[in-house]
């Protein structure tokens, strides 16, 4: 039934079929159009939006005749929020409390398909357990008929996904302080045993008081997990995530993944929040993954010369592509996010950086996924920080060796064996690593001094009470950064410290020879 043929009689019948009105209250709201007749009059529906009755999205839909659907067990269906193949998300309250909540829907053509089911009921498992400030909460699982529905909190705000392409790359600090946020509820998921697995800039909304919240706990996978590996088998699924926020590791195997995986997908996410695209967002699926595996990360300055230094060293270190050489967990990521942005706190702009100012880039990264130097890698941030220890439709959404509908898919027929992956050196091979040329040592030391210089600036005009203390702390932390990198040094496959042992016992011996040579 089409809106422009719907007569009023034909809208006011499906309303009360639809159950979505107390029958007193419609009646008192359609009293003076009780005897009209035609068309539905626009003044009517602007009554029943005003007072609160209906809603424009019902309206909407009863307007098409549709009177099914607008009630899941304690809940009314107020509005769509967003919907992609895997499931719908709608603005819900509940019939008694008037609570407002997220009530998330499996498609009924997605019960009986692969595993779905399984890892919507598992979704909703995970959601629960977690309580965390940064983590959006389920409450309850529930069917209605053939409907699966997950209760969840509803959060008033805008993934990072849309904020970005409705407002353009964000500015440093305000990326800064969400991938710090996310970390932060990362962090604490995997304290909890779980790994996300699927972290992206559609996962992660923004609330109106400017806090981040994790969605979508879909393709979680908890510790040792056999259900999961189970479900894997069974429905021949491999590989699980996103294309374009994909870990090597886990390309390779999902089931490989831990929370290092997450913390790549949290760098590429970092990434597109200051570009406006993910790391490798060009060819085919196959060709994105494989550029996960295989190509050096794109250079941040190269696009945003803005960037400073230490975000810039943070972004190269989360996208390593073997995750040892990663840090080794989210609340690291947290911690280093939170010192800068303390230490900036209070400056406006930022100069783009000059060429000494650029941290080095990492080391190119051969079609073998090895790298094409052995220089080890520097763990020293550049400038005045002290390092600590529903989806979208952008992204492709990736099952590789299984079924999947979306466009975008790799399914069973992928050719797969061209996606190679070079595991980490051992320990014992990088302690053979040689050390970088004196050049890039001396631009680094350049870029750590240069970062300093701009940061102690931004202190300044903060209004810094005590700038003597500041100065003290930053000097000692640019002598500490120096000494880690002079102890990484090696010579001949030993530390420097080595070799200064060897050069002080020679000085003491040749002392000792001259003065018994004076006896004699």
């Amino acid at each position: 039934m089409s809106e422009h043929s719907q007569t009023i009689e034909e809208f006011l019948r499906t309303v009360r079929a639809s159950g979505l009105v107390v029958a007193a209250s419609l009646e008192q709201a359609i009293e003076p159009w009780k005897d009209a007749t035609g068309s539905v009059p626009s003044e009517l529906l602007q009554v029943l939006i005003d007072k609160k009755i209906l809603t424009q999205w019902q309206i909407d839909q009863l307007q098409k005749g549709k009177h099914k659907g607008f009630i899941l067990g304690k809940y009314k269906l107020l509005r769509l929020l967003g919907a992609g193949g895997m499931s719908s998300v709608y603005l819900a309250e509940h019939l008694t409390l008037h609570q407002t909540v997220a009530i998330k829907v499996l498609p009924v053509k997605r019960v009986d398909q692969s595993s779905y089911l399984a890892r919507f009921e598992r979704e909703a498992q995970a959601s629960a357990r977690l309580n965390h400030p940064n983590i959006a909460r389920a409450f309850d699982l529930d069917t209605s008929g053939s409907i699966h529905f997950i209760v969840m909190e509803h959060v008033d705000g805008i993934d990072l996904h849309l904020k970005v392409k409705h407002d353009g790359p964000l500015e440093v600090r305000d990326a800064a302080d969400f991938i710090r946020q996310a970390a932060l509820g990362l962090h604490y998921a995997h304290e909890e045993g779980l790994i996300h697995r699927d972290i992206k800039p559609a996962n992660l909304i923004l609330d109106k008081r400017g806090t981040i919240k994790i969605l979508d706990l879909g393709l979680a996978l908890a510790a040792n997990d056999d259900d999961d590996a189970s479900l894997t088998r069974e429905h021949d699924e491999k590989v699980l995530g996103t294309a374009d926020y994909l870990a090597p590791e886990q390309a390779r195997d999902s089931h490989k993944a831990d929370r290092r995986s997450d913390i790549y997908s949290l760098g590429c996410t970092l990434y597109y929040l200051l570009v406006g695209q993910a790391p490798f967002a060009k060819g085919t699926l196959a060709e994105r993954i494989r550029a996960h595996m295989n190509q050096q990360p794109p250079n941040l300055l190269e696009i945003r010369p803005d960037v400073p230094a230490p975000i810039v060293e943070l972004y190269f270190r989360m996208l390593e592509k073997h995750s040892d050489a990663r840090q080794q967990s989210a609340q690291e990521i947290a911690d280093a996010l939170s010192a800068w942005l303390a230490a900036t706190a209070g400056s406006k702009q930022r100069q783009p950086l000059n060429s000494a100012q650029r941290p080095l880039l990492r080391r190119p990264v051969t079609a073998e996924g090895g790298s094409a130097s052995m220089a080890p890698h520097r763990t020293t941030p550049l400038g005045p920080v002290v390092r600590s220890g529903p989806s979208s439709s952008s992204s492709s959404s990736v099952k590789l060796g299984g079924s999947h509908s979306q466009a975008n898919a790799v399914g069973s027929d992928a050719n797969l064996s061209s996606l190679s992956f070079t595991p980490p050196p051992s320990s014992a091979a990088r302690s053979t690593q040689k050390r970088s040329s004196p050049a890039s040592q001396t631009s680094a030391k350049a870029s750590g001094k240069a970062s300093g210089k701009g940061a102690g600036t931004a202190g300044s005009n903060a209004g810094v009470k005590n700038p003597s203390s500041n100065l003290k702390k930053y000097v000692l932390a640019q002598l500490s950064a120096h000494w880690k990198q002079l102890s990484h040094m090696q010579i001949g496959g030993l530390p420097l410290s080595f070799w200064a042992i060897v050069c002080i016992g020679l000085i003491a011996v040749a002392g000792l020879a001259a003065k018994v040579l004076r006896i004699i």
